[in-house]
């Protein structure tokens, strides 16, 4: 907890900021699953919870937007910045799908995810600005990694919709006035439909992602695939997707299709996080977090960050 504070203290204000309304923005929306409304029937409650996500999201950008100007380039370098730029985008998405749709559990379960990501960047803030090593500074640079954190969070989306669909199957209609019916809706809402919907956004994004990737990598390095460690996740990650959407022309889909998704996400959640921790890493041109061996030298100024 000491450390937590530590890391906490040593944050900009704004990234602060965005902590503390998404925090808030949480604890409203838990509390909204219980709270009774108002005598005038009015659930003040939510509404202060939906409020404080969009504020959450809007210092989300502007500690982005910040980032960027400070930098003089895209802000997502580094991995502390990475982060930040998910919780813009997934924030941003589920926003929008919390206050078109209206389901409290939507926010509960985004507010939480979004929490996590900018409390580990805690952990992985950058106190100097990185500027962009030769291989990065490249009009490619900003096009491929803002699809592919679309493809993230589009899947992240679809993470989260699975999961209500795997407490509310199907369309039915849940008894109004009941704890789940508070959280997921009284009206009819296929989660299922909505979920797979996600997922092929998620899927596009993801191929578009390996198609700038490859092109890019034949700008910087002559090759459009090398078989790093990261463009192979990238794939395993692009194919499992696309046997869940396959699933959905077998006797498969549905709740079984719906379970494999969320076995999917684990997939991106590894290729995000996990690359640093392969015995592998060393040999990728996608992981910057430790110097290069002292043989290899400092390839295009690359081993620093990764994301």
């Amino acid at each position: 907890m000491h450390e937590m504070y530590a890391h906490f203290a040593k944050a900009e204000w704004p990234f602060k900021l965005t902590l503390i309304a998404y925090t808030l923005a949480f604890l409203a929306y838990l509390a909204s699953l219980w709270a009774p409304k108002l005598k005038d029937g009015k659930d003040r409650i939510y509404q202060v919870a939906r409020v404080l996500f969009l504020a959450a999201w809007i210092l989300n950008a502007y500690t982005l937007i910040g980032r960027g100007i400070e930098a003089g380039r895209p802000p997502f370098k580094t991995f502390y910045e990475s982060l930040i730029y998910f919780g813009f985008i997934f924030g941003g998405l589920m926003v929008a799908v919390e206050w078109i749709k209206k389901v409290r559990f939507l926010g509960v379960i985004a507010n939480l995810l979004v929490l996590g990501a900018l409390g580990y960047a805690l952990h992985k803030q950058d106190i100097e600005i990185i500027q962009l090593p030769p291989a990065l500074n490249s009009g490619w640079f900003l096009p491929h990694v803002t699809i592919y954190f679309c493809g993230y969070s589009c899947v992240t989306v679809a993470f989260v919709l699975g999961i209500l669909a795997l407490l509310k199957p199907g369309n039915r209609a849940l008894e109004a006035g009941s704890f789940w019916a508070r959280a997921l809706g009284a009206t009819e809402m296929d989660f299922e439909a909505l979920t797979i919907r996600w997922i092929r956004a998620g899927f596009v994004f993801l191929a578009a992602g390996l198609i700038t990737g490859g092109t890019w990598a034949k700008f910087a390095w002559s090759d459009y695939w090398s078989w790093d460690p990261k463009e192979n996740w990238g794939l395993i990650t692009w194919l499992v997707y696309a046997g869940v959407l396959h699933l959905q022309h077998t006797k498969w889909k549905g709740r079984p299709a719906i379970k494999l998704s969320l076995v999917a996400w684990g997939f991106i959640a590894f290729t995000y996080f996990g690359m640093g921790y392969l015995p592998t890493k060393s040999q990728s041109m996608h992981v910057y977090t430790e110097p290069p061996p002292a043989d290899q030298g400092d390839v295009n100024g690359l081993n620093k960050q990764m994301y």
